[in-house]
């Protein structure tokens, strides 16, 4: 019989605040983190939003000692990273470093230092740059840096399969706690905006207000939908063995108890084919739970206001959910928060434990114009509500669908 893996801590590092109480806190108010970019001069471009983290101090989590070698990147996921470990009132000692470990999604990680230092060395030359310059610019130096900060000596592994990197890393967290691998596992999602990443999405047009016919707001599910808003932050979850956290009487947030994953071709591949495979995912991974679909009392969605990607999450939950899919309450954290890609579904993560633990299910804010395509019942208003059971979509344009399903433990 498999084990149980369970989450004991949440830290958090976002746009909507410090540590999971200000996320929840603003999330259930209806605050909106998304704003004018600071960090990017965009003059030239129209598209502007974005959602940022601000007022982080990282030296109250990490100390003073070689933050300046840092990225911006590696202080979110450090300081996340040790707000979980102090939640979950973990003590990482040396008999349990060696059956700790982190797995962390990460869509592009520190792609920009790495652009930027590759093109210092190109333009002045080796012998001209610091070898401190390099200490933080490869994908899992952010991973490596956490690792080495708490003791850990089991594993260290960075995933990145695009925007359902985050969900990608909790999923195989909780395999390999299922299989006795690791008895306690650091796992979650980072991310943070740049210019190299903004230039991609808005090159592709999948940025909100890119292709000029559309306002810059996040409005998952509402036909006035036009593209997403970016974002960054981590979100670092403590997961255990629940016999190891029951034998130091921690507290238990809530179980992941099921994980589906599966590749539905390239962004030529049709709506259809990316319906039945969004579908198939989350059937996947609600049988790996051990739960039906009517076990579902909430749907966090991967719902990001992306006009085809809504479109495909929609028909695929009515798909698999028959009449149930226009009945149960959808929620999505990307309406106030944006899409922070493969950190995304660690987020969507966080608030449904919260959920779970608080009764309570967050509005989706900004969905006022219903499109008939896509036919849910999307949370408008927050709902007090008795949650037991969550089902959690991560779904990428480029062909990864990712589902969990969390529950009461």
């Amino acid at each position: 019989m498999n084990k149980k893996a369970v989450i004991t801590g949440i830290g958090i590092v976002s746009p909507l605040g410090i540590g999971h109480q200000d996320f929840w806190n603003n999330l259930v108010s209806g605050n909106s983190a998304i704003a004018p970019m600071e960090c990017l001069d965009l003059s030239r471009y129209e598209c502007k939003n974005g959602a940022e983290v601000k007022g982080l101090n990282p030296e109250e989590y990490l100390g003073r000692k070689g933050l300046r070698y840092l990225n911006k990147g590696t202080k979110f996921l450090g300081s996340s990273a040790k707000l979980a470990v102090d939640d979950a009132n973990l003590e990482i000692d040396e008999e349990l470093a060696n059956h700790t470990g982190i797995l962390i999604g990460s869509s592009l990680g520190n792609f920009s230092q790495t652009t930027d230092y590759f093109h210092d060395i190109i333009r002045k030359g080796p012998a001209e740059l610091s070898p401190m310059q390099s200490y933080d610019v490869a994908l899992n130096s952010s991973i490596n840096y956490v690792s080495v900060f708490f003791k850990m000596k089991s594993f260290a592994r960075t995933i990145s399969s695009g925007f359902t990197s985050g969900t990608d890393a909790i999923g195989n967290a909780v395999k390999l706690i299922q299989n006795g691998k690791a008895k306690v596992i650091i796992t979650g999602g980072v991310e943070q905006i740049s210019l190299d990443l903004y230039m991609i999405f808005y090159m592709r047009k999948m940025l909100a207000g890119s292709s000029n016919i559309g306002n810059e707001i996040s409005m998952p599910f509402d036909k006035r939908r036009d593209g997403f808003i970016m974002s960054e932050g981590s979100y670092v979850f403590v997961m255990e063995e629940y016999d190891h956290a029951v034998s130091r009487r921690a507290k238990i947030y809530g179980e992941v108890s099921g994980f589906g994953s599966l590749f539905s071709g390239s962004r030529k591949s049709d709506n259809e084919k990316r319906v039945k495979k969004a579908r198939n995912t989350m059937k996947l991974c609600i049988e790996d739970a051990g739960v039906s679909t009517n076990d579902i009392d909430l749907i966090n969605a991967n719902g990001n206001s992306g006009k085809q990607s809504d479109l495909i999450e929609a028909k695929a939950i009515i798909g698999l959910f028959g009449e149930k899919g226009e009945e149960i309450p959808v929620h999505t954290v990307k309406s106030t928060l944006g899409e922070s890609y493969g950190a995304s579904g660690a987020a969507q993560t966080a608030s449904a434990l919260l959920s779970i633990n608080n009764g309570l299910i967050p509005a989706t804010i900004n969905c006022e114009e219903k499109d008939p395509e896509c036919n849910l019942n999307v949370v408008k208003e927050k709902l007090e509500k008795d949650v037991n059971t969550v089902l959690i979509n991560s779904f990428d344009l480029s062909g990864n669908n990712s589902c969990l399903v969390v529950k009461k433990a």
